[in-house]
Parts: structure tokens; sequence; C-alpha cells
């Protein structure tokens, strides 16, 4: 998570400033307004993976995989971030910049943010009522973590390491752990 760049703002305000942004992107968290930094080689693959295999998969569902440039709104704890990938089966236009669901919330994980995407992050996406999967993919080590939520709210964890196959059941998808990794050279930093 990057530096908080002031000490509270309003929403409205937050929204004015990235539109007038032009370089930089900026998450908004409960009043604070934090900075996003650039991620490493790992980091931009592992999103592509993801998103090209949510995306081949989807075509022709009513649901699309966004990433990078789309805001995702948690209206219940007042936040808007960039996830990595999200898929979200709501009615999108080509206006808006900002969706307020997803059914399923990918985080690519950097020595950085890890501590916050597993604890904060997740605390406020865990409040979309239609979110189903949160899914924490490691760029340090060939590591995935779904966390699914059951029938009754709770939420369970499942890990996938090298040469599992990733399960994605809110999209009914199985992608092979080694196909998210592919390119990925963990000796180049």
């Amino acid at each position: 998570m990057g530096k908080a760049l002031k000490n509270w703002i309003a929403a409205e305000e937050y929204l004015a400033l990235e539109m007038a942004a032009k370089e930089g992107r900026a998450e908004y968290f409960a009043g604070e307004i934090y900075s996003m930094s650039g991620g490493s080689q790992a980091h931009n693959i592992l999103t592509g993976n993801m998103f090209v295999a949510l995306r081949q998969h989807l075509k022709g569902s009513p649901c699309r995989a966004f990433f990078n440039d789309i805001r995702l709104r948690v209206d219940a704890a007042n936040c808007y971030f960039y996830p990595d990938v999200f898929v979200s089966c709501q009615a999108s236009s080509n206006t808006t910049h900002t969706l307020n669901s997803a059914k399923l919330v990918v985080e690519v994980l950097s020595p950085s943010t890890s501590a916050y995407d597993k604890s904060s992050k997740f605390d406020a996406y865990r409040k979309l009522a239609d979110l189903q999967e949160y899914v924490l993919v490691d760029s340090e080590q060939q590591r995935v973590e779904v966390y699914r939520r059951a029938t009754g709210g709770d939420w369970i964890y499942h890990a996938y390491l090298a040469g599992d196959d990733v399960k994605l059941a809110s999209v009914e998808l199985i992608v092979a752990s080694n196909d998210i990794y592919d390119g990925v050279d963990f000796s180049v930093e």
C-alpha cells in the first residue's frame, strides 16, 4: 500500500482528483488516499495471465473480467480500489470507470502490499454482498490462496501450489497453477 497523500478527504473530492490525474492512480480507503506504485515484472505477468484466463473463460457470459484502470467501489466500507483483476456481472457502460459489484477479486501480492491485501483490504472486500471469492496470487513463490464464501457467510481458505489445479468456483473455472505462473522468472527482481 502506498503512502497516504492527505489526512482525510471526501469520496467526491477523491473521484474528481482521479479524473483529473494525468498519471498514476490512487486508491481511497475510508477518507484517505493512497498512491499506487508500479509493480514488478512478475506482478505484471501474473495479472495478465489471470486476466486472460478469466476473459477467455467468460466469453459469451454476462460476466466480464476487468483489470488495471477500472475502479471497484465498496460502498459499505467507503472505499475505492483498483483490483489487479476482478469479475463483475454488473451491466456496464462505456462511460464509467467505476463498478460497485464483483463476483471474484484477484490481488497479486507484493512484499509491500501483502499484509494489507490479506487484512484491511480483504475486510473491506468482504462487505461486497455479491463477492464469492477473493484470490491472492503470490509474486515471490508459486502459491495461490483462495478465500471462498460459504453458505452462511463464512470464508473457507484453499491454498494451491506448483502443479495444482486452482479451482475458482464462483466462475466455474479450473486453471493450472503452472499456467498462472507461465512466464514468471523468480530470479528476476
